[in-house]
């Protein structure tokens, strides 16, 4: 018999615990979700500030950046920056809290590559530059300004006393930015100390210091270049030494010669025994109606009598000038001594003379005796006996085919003088066309007067003058015959041809073994007209080429010392001899290798920079830094970052749990 009332229900302890499962789930996951909405980093919207910018020291600067929340340091490195001056070569970071206030950050310290040569640095992001703090939120396209960063000291340029009188210089001194304090001493005869204020300041490129300064006696002065400061305190200190020698003392003029002289005789006058402490540095001879002749000696025959002044003019090299003035009285040769020139044509010319046993010219009174298109005849003078009516005449011919073979030397004018009485101390002064000389390959310096006596005979041959068209000449000679110009061929060779007679040879005739060329009178002016470098940047000890350029624009051959050197000191010297008129090409290659760097000069012109590069072997490369890739990296920045990580964590929990009840329930 069966009871009534309910069964007993029968409870799967499975089904149970399924039922609370999904609440179990949620209670424990809403702390998770809840702890990620409330996170600080993933609210974070405000980015990084600038803080300033301060000097660490000459290669350092310090830049502050902060950010309330965490800046991320690890997206800061060398390439983020711009500088005004200078370059980052390295970054290193530091955090920092923000005095008196709730704020973190980070001290970036600029590590430059080298000292700068300005005071005020302004940092800036560069155009790849991203830095961000940990929510994802960049620091701002702003700059900030370091001070007192200047640290280079001025660079030396040039040092230069250039002479404006006997007693005062200009003092110009160059160097790489403007100065605050420039220092010289004066030593020698008086002692002084210049300093900036005295200067005039031209500032470009460069800063150019320049003064005159008077020296208050005379004597030999040292000028050296001590100190120079520049406008934020940098200083350095220098050994460059210049002279200035002051000389107001003018030469001791001694002239000799004679106080009488005839018409047309040639009579010399001398200043070779003039004095002066630094020598003797030309020698000027004013004789009246524009007449100036140059050298210690000279010989001058007067065209009319009465009384004639020769004027010495005597200077020294520190343009110091004594003048002398000699007065000499000049006689008539009587009346037996008139000469009367008749010209048939250009080239032929008659003279009848009433010979006075002394020299006598013989000239046209309208121009020269006669002239062929390449040599002109300006004049004759000879000594015929005393007393006696001479016949002279003078004309213009061929240059016969012998010349050439005999001489080695192309005959440009002949002409031939017929007299009918002994000549004696005959003296030609005649001009060649340049176009002439040039067409036979010679310099005027190669051009002589040649004497047919069964032999061609080269005279002395003297240059008078230089025209822009003419050169003029003056030959001696023991008679009269048949004479030739020629010009020997110069131009086989490269060297400069040197006259082998001087004004003060003898003026006896010379032998046909002597063959001299044509001496000069004058002076010469050689100067360099360009000069050029290769390469134009040299390091000690490398090889660099010279082509120096030379003119001489003076009336006599010379010498030219070119001198070369590095920042102001001489380290070789090159003599190069220039004929008159002429220009001159020389190169050659200076040592370098022992010498201050700086600009190498050609005669005070810079060509090329010798710099410091060498010396120290060669240098080490700096190794590649390699770096392993940080796994984390790859992980997302900023609130998505954030977000996926709370999920990542949630889903990570909730698995743990699911995973302890499947135990508990025995599954």
């Amino acid at each position: 018999m069966s009871s009534l009332g309910p069964s007993p229900r029968t409870t799967s302890p499975s089904g149970g615990h399924a039922r609370w499962l999904p609440v179990l789930i949620a209670v424990l996951a809403l702390p998770v979700l809840a702890g990620a909405v409330a996170d600080p980093a993933a609210a974070d919207e405000e980015p990084p500030e600038w803080g300033n910018a301060t000097r660490g020291n000459a290669t350092t600067i310090d830049v502050y950046l902060y950010d309330d929340g965490t800046l991320d340091t690890g997206t800061i490195d060398a390439g983020d920056f711009s500088l005004s001056a200078g370059r980052v070569a390295n970054v290193s970071v530091a955090s920092v809290n923000a005095s008196g206030a709730n704020r973190t950050g980070a001290r970036v310290s600029l590590l430059l590559e080298r000292k700068v040569d300005v005071d005020n640095v302004t940092v800036s992001l560069s155009n790849t530059a991203s830095i961000t703090d940990e929510a994802g939120n960049e620091l701002p396209d702003e700059d900030v300004t370091a001070t007192g960063m200047d640290s280079v000291v001025p660079k030396y340029k040039s040092f230069e006393v250039r002479r404006v009188s006997n007693s005062t210089a200009e003092i110009v001194v160059e160097m790489h930015e403007p100065l605050s304090d420039l220092t010289i001493s004066v030593g020698g005869a008086e002692l002084d100390t210049l300093n900036i204020s005295g200067f005039s300041e031209r500032a470009g490129t460069t800063a150019t210091y320049t003064r005159r300064y008077t020296f208050p006696v005379e004597g030999r002065y040292s000028l050296l270049l001590m100190r120079a400061v520049d406008r934020n305190g940098n200083e350095n200190r220098f050994g460059r030494q210049r002279t200035f020698r002051y000389d107001g003392t003018a030469p001791n003029v001694t002239v000799e010669g004679p106080t009488n002289a005839t018409v047309g005789e040639p009579v010399n006058f001398s200043a070779a025994n003039s004095t002066d402490d630094n020598g003797i540095d030309s020698v000027r001879w004013y004789l009246g109606r524009g007449t100036i002749l140059t050298g210690e000696r000279i010989s001058v025959a007067f065209a009319t009598p009465g009384t004639h002044e020769v004027e010495a003019r005597v200077t020294d090299p520190m343009g110091n000038t004594a003048t002398v003035t000699r007065v000499v009285t000049v006689t008539g040769n009587g009346s037996g001594g008139t000469v009367t020139v008749s010209r048939q044509n250009a080239t032929a010319a008659t003279a009848r003379i009433n010979a006075t046993g002394r020299p006598q010219r013989v000239e046209a009174p309208d121009g020269p005796l006669l002239g062929d298109g390449n040599v002109t005849l300006e004049r004759v003078m000879a000594s015929f006996p005393a007393n006696e009516s001479v016949r002279v005449a003078v004309r213009a011919g061929q240059v016969p085919s012998s010349f050439a073979a005999g001489t080695d030397s192309d005959g440009v004018g002949r002409f031939d003088v017929d007299h009918d009485a002994p000549a004696e101390d005959v003296t030609f002064t005649f001009a060649v066309d340049r176009t002439a000389i040039e067409a036979a390959g010679g310099t005027p310096a190669s051009v002589a007067l040649f004497r047919e006596q069964g032999d061609w005979n080269a005279l002395e041959t003297t240059v008078v003058s230089r025209g822009p068209s003419q050169v003029v000449y003056r030959a001696r000679s023991p008679g009269l015959s048949t004479f030739v110009v020629g010009v020997a061929n110069d131009t086989a060779t490269d060297e400069p041809q040197t006259p082998e007679s001087t004004p003060e040879a003898s003026s006896d005739a010379s032998t046909a073994e002597d063959q001299p060329r044509a001496r000069e009178t004058g002076e010469p002016e050689i100067s360099v007209t360009n000069a050029t470098a290769d390469p134009t940047t040299v390091a000690p000890g490398e090889r660099v080429v010279l082509t120096v350029e030379l003119r001489n624009r003076g009336t006599a051959t010379g010498d030219h010392r070119v001198l070369v050197a590095v920042n102001g000191s001489i380290v070789t010297s090159r003599t190069v001899t220039v004929p008159p008129g002429e220009a001159r090409t020389t190169a050659f290659v200076p040592d370098v290798s022992e010498n201050a760097t700086g600009d190498l000069t050609v005669d005070g012109r810079p060509v090329a920079t010798v710099t410091g590069d060498s010396g120290g072997g060669l240098p080490i490369p700096a190794l590649p830094s390699v770096s392993l890739p940080n796994p984390l990296s790859l992980w997302p920045d900023g609130l998505v970052g954030t977000v996926l990580g709370a999920l990542v964590g949630l889903v990570v929990t909730v698995y743990g749990v699911l995973k302890a009840l499947a135990i508990y329930l025995g599954y």
